[in-house]
């Protein structure tokens, strides 16, 4: 089958799609406003006899273009955030919405990024925002493939947060590259927020078919992976061809894609989004499975371009639960507990469980969800949560709007991932998904991990991100500049932890260069 190189679909490339795609908000449209409409975005709209030269303003909007030049066509340099600072250096006249400003504080944007800097003279204030911090946050660990969430901990300064999902997910594969650029489709690491969910989204190039389209009939849905004799069999179904006749896959974003900010290539996330795949719920993790195999190999796969993928009844529940504006931080961590689980037995082992997650030890949360056609294609379209649609009334019509309901099993025990250097490093269960450390016991002081990651608190010991040059480009990191050289104050935390053993290789798995 054709391979499907020459898109990209998480990486630079979009930055050219953003504007013409048909699920942006307005007030992402270039010929109307200049920022992204997301949960805190305020329009000031002021006129430009209320703006001084020389006087300093904050954005109001999550991610506002930064433009190279006067004009608003192909020369967008970056994003602000919300609270950066700049100050006005030109009004220009009253023909341009732009003003021309330098950058004072940017938690997303270089100074220097270009030698003449303009923005929407509409998200500009005079006083930094209140923004109250979402309840949730999320930390994707890319070594490990394991999204968790956490219920953040504000009774005191210094306190540990809460695990309230843990899920396996599939991350960029560094298997695929491009001739110029071996690393083009990993995962980036870094901080950046939800700008915005879309229900059954479809990337801008329209290559990979929506999960489903608003009108289309529901038989247009590929059945169920594991309703055929094999997982392999019943991925099939879920190939087809795009509109140019290249192989491509049905429903590839899953049923919920969560936009983030910053979106670009230049100090954003490089438009890698997180999403669910192709199957339905009933499939589980079999989706995630596949592509971590044979089904991987036969074309260009859904998570190939650093977007971060999870299983659809997995995705549904964050969308249900994580607004935006929720925090999502990437990283490359070697995962540790501050508590410690004990196993004693030999014949009949017996597992002593963290004492604070105990009550979650092989009782996960039961989520109910009722998937419907209901805002297909929109922005934060409806969710699946059952008891938000039963709350609305929404009628739920078998054979017209529904599509399957079900329930999903919630992970809220934390588990640390040890390394496992013996495992082949796209298994899910080596933690260290691009072989960034050699794997032999002899190397273990020169390792590239930095630091630790405490599953069970949600937060780091000495962490640092791993070195771009130390690993020879197998990490990069961008984002929001709060977690690009530090760590956020309620993220960091020091003291004794409990990091499970290192399985270092051997000469029987030695044999085969791809098993690492």
């Amino acid at each position: 089958m054709t391979k499907f190189n020459s898109r990209r679909l998480c990486s630079a490339v979009l930055s050219m799609l953003i504007a013409s795609s048909p699920l942006l908000s307005t007030a992402q449209e270039i010929s109307a406003v200049e920022a992204n409409a997301a949960s805190a975005s305020v329009s000031q709209g002021v006129q430009k006899s209320q703006l001084q030269v020389g006087g300093r303003y904050f954005i109001s909007a999550d991610a506002l273009n930064v433009r190279s030049s006067n004009a608003t066509t192909g020369n967008i340099v970056g994003k602000l955030s919300i609270n950066d600072e700049i100050e006005i250096l030109d009004v220009l006249n009253e023909a341009t919405p732009l003003v021309q400003i330098k950058i004072i504080r940017s938690a997303s944007v270089n100074a220097d990024v270009a030698p003449e800097l303009f923005v929407s003279k509409d998200y500009l204030s005079t006083k930094s925002l209140v923004t109250a911090a979402t309840k949730y946050f999320v930390i994707q660990n890319v070594a490990t493939e394991k999204t968790r969430i956490y219920e953040r901990c504000t009774e005191t300064p210094n306190c540990a947060h809460k695990l309230v999902m843990e899920s396996d997910m599939v991350v960029g594969r560094p298997e695929e590259g491009t001739k110029t650029d071996p690393h083009a489709f990993k995962t980036w690491l870094g901080h950046a927020k939800i700008s915005e969910w879309v229900k059954f989204y479809q990337d801008g190039l329209k290559h990979y078919p929506n999960w489903y389209k608003a009108g289309d009939s529901l038989n247009s849905i590929p059945d169920p992976i594991t309703d055929s004799v094999t997982k392999t069999l019943g991925s099939r179904k879920w190939m087809t061809k795009d509109s140019k006749g290249n192989s491509t896959i049905h429903g590839a974003f899953g049923w919920y894609a969560a936009k983030v900010t910053p979106a670009d290539e230049v100090n954003g996330m490089n438009y890698q989004w997180m999403h669910g795949t192709i199957g339905w719920g009933k499939d589980g993790a079999a989706a995630i499975e596949l592509t971590r195999g044979f089904f991987a190999n036969l074309f260009a796969n859904p998570g190939s371009a650093g977007c971060t993928r999870l299983e659809n009844r997995a995705v549904a529940y964050m969308r249900s639960i994580l607004a935006p504006g929720t925090d999502i931080y990437r990283v490359y961590a070697r995962e540790s507990t501050r508590e410690l689980e004990t196993i004693t037995g030999v014949f009949k082992k017996k597992v002593t469980p963290l004492p604070r997650y105990a009550h979650n030890f092989e009782r996960p949360a039961v989520w109910k969800y009722i998937l419907l056609t209901d805002g297909a294609q929109r922005s934060n379209g409806l969710t699946a949560d059952a008891q938000e649609i039963i709350n609305k009334a929404i009628p739920v019509i078998a054979g017209q709007n529904l599509i399957e309901q079900g329930t999903y099993d919630v992970d809220q025990y934390p588990n640390a991932a040890a390394l496992n250097f013996g495992k082949s490093a796209a298994s899910g269960e080596s933690g260290d998904r691009y072989k960034i450390d050699s794997g032999w016991e002899k190397d273990a002081a020169k390792t590239n991990f930095r630091g630790y990651y405490l599953v069970d608190e949600g937060r780091f010991i000495d962490y640092k991100h791993p070195d771009k040059a130390a690993t020879k480009g197998a990490v990069r990191v961008s984002g929001l500049a709060d977690f690009r050289d530090s760590v956020p104050e309620f993220l960091a935390t020091s003291g004794k932890h409990n990091p499970p053993k290192v399985t270092y290789r051997t000469e029987n798995n030695n044999g085969n260069p791809n098993d690492r």
